[in-house]
């Protein structure tokens, strides 16, 4: 440790003696202390000692992919030109540099950072995995990080504790992800406060408590991810302040009663995940007004009523998944509306009725899942169908309920029926009063191919729905 720190002062006096000509003819340099903290930084993380000796020079001539760095201009009215100074403006450790990517004690040096006051951008994915790290209060509460644009401390399950509050005065954060942690606590109102947040990621963490009602001060925010939590309580009804909002997953945590009407404000939602809560129903009817919506997912919650008329107001729907919902009732025929639906899940409820013989017809359809219900006659559906669908087809545990001229290695485990008496079986059923309540509207049901709620933490999802939620997380950040 002695001959690191000796290395460290020798290149640290070399550096700050340093000047290099630019392409101008100006002069340009990085400032001692600012130098001497990226170095602190840097050796609380990494397992290299000689890291400093070996990128003495971080910014010009001896550079690392994590390390980026900016020219800013001095304004100096006694001097007839400008100098120029680098300035660290992004520390990035991750699998993408380095494999580890931080030392097994690997710690965050709050000294150090406090000397970095432009930077920008601060991301450390699986860095603290053995020694336990916290996030104090005085990291945030001074001016030092005050240019932050982007913090996301992801993937760390050594660092753990509660969000501090001081974290409301980064004013400049559009980006805060400290998902895959093990914080708890509750949310701090604070960061309701950061106005030109647009991301904000908590999930997978043991969070408690219930959502500030403050959230809806976060007009710039067009992400909002608390999956996987133990966050408890009612949705807060400022959410329908929220117009930028893109993306809500609220999956996998305790939230109760009832949906609040105002959601149905937000008309730039695209994904909507409240799946393994314990929300009652009625679901309002005002969520009709989620025109842009793709993904709805509302799966194992006690809703306990029959489909929601407003489904069919919802013509881009891709995926919609009512699994596990007490569901009662016939399938609403308006779902035909939905030409865009991929992905339908009405599985383990208790409709009962016939089947729409427009299910067949769905042009876009690649998995149905009805099983688990008290449907009843035949599901027609053309051999087209078949051959797009196959084992994502699944209609098991429906008393009566068959597919016509259906063999058996087609789909899973097919009941067939035995004789085709009519091929209007069930056109004329209790669900057919149905179309006119739904009127013009339109519905897309999503498959549930996922794991159960059982524990929080780092349960993740799998299959389908794990690869569906990291694609949608990267169509909806890319312009970030």
């Amino acid at each position: 440790m002695a001959s690191f720190s000796f290395i460290l002062l020798l290149v640290l006096l070399h550096v700050v003696m340093l000047f290099n000509v630019g392409d101008s003819g100006e002069m340009v340099s990085m400032e001692d202390g600012e130098l001497l903290g990226l170095f602190e930084v840097m050796g609380s993380l990494l397992d290299d000692p000689t890291w400093a000796q070996m990128h003495p020079q971080p910014c010009t001539e001896t550079p690392w992919p994590g390390v980026q760095c900016e020219l800013m201009v001095q304004e100096d009215g006694q001097q007839d030109y400008s100098p120029t100074i680098f300035h660290v403006t992004k520390i990035h450790i991750g699998n993408d540099i380095l494999t580890p990517p931080c030392k097994p004690n690997a710690t965050l040096s709050s000294k150090g950072l406090m000397k970095l006051p432009y930077l920008k951008t601060l991301s450390l994915f699986n860095c603290f995995n053995v020694t336990p790290v916290s996030l104090t209060s005085s990291l945030f509460e001074n001016s030092s990080l005050s240019s932050l644009e982007h913090l996301a401390l992801v993937s760390n399950p050594g660092l753990h504790g509660t969000i501090p509050s001081s974290l409301g005065y980064l004013q400049s954060l559009r980006v805060l992800s400290l998902s895959q942690n093990m914080l708890s606590g509750e949310i701090p109102q604070e960061i309701c406060g950061l106005v030109n947040l647009q991301q904000l990621d908590l999930s997978y963490n043991h969070l408690t408590g219930s959502i500030p009602q403050e959230i809806g001060k976060m007009k710039s925010l067009t992400i909002f991810d608390l999956s996987y939590n133990m966050l408890g309580g009612q949705l807060p009804s400022s959410f329908g302040q929220l117009q930028s909002l893109q993306k809500i997953d609220l999956g996998s945590n305790e939230l109760g009663g009832r949906v609040p009407q105002e959601v149905g404000n937000m008309s730039r939602l695209v994904l909507f995940d409240l799946s393994h809560n314990f929300l009652i129903g009625p679901l309002p009817e005002s969520l009709s007004g989620l025109k842009q919506l793709e993904y709805l997912v509302i799966q194992d919650n006690p809703i306990n009523t029959c489909m929601p008329l407003f489904i069919g107001s919802l013509g881009r729907l891709k995926v919609l998944s009512f699994s596990r919902c007490g569901l009662m009732g016939p399938i609403l025929t308006c779902l035909s509306i939905l030409k865009n639906l991929t992905a339908l899940s009405l599985d383990n409820n208790s409709l009962n009725g016939t089947v729409p013989s427009y299910i067949g017809s769905l042009p876009n359809l690649q998995q149905l899942n009805l099983s688990q219900n008290q449907l009843s006659g035949e599901l027609l559906v053309t051999q087209e169908f078949i051959n797009r669908i196959g084992m994502r087809l699944d209609i098991r545990g429906n008393n009566g309920l068959c597919i016509k001229n259906i063999t058996s290695s087609e789909v899973k485990d097919p009941i067939s029926c035995v004789s085709s008496t009519s091929g209007s079986v069930g056109n004329k059923s209790s669900w057919g009063d149905q179309e006119d309540e739904c009127g013009n509207m339109s519905s897309n049901l999503y498959q549930s191919n996922w794991s159960p709620k059982t524990h929080h933490g780092y349960e993740f999802r799998l299959g389908f729905y794990k690869m569906f939620r990291v694609m949608i997380f990267m169509v909806l950040c890319i312009e970030f």
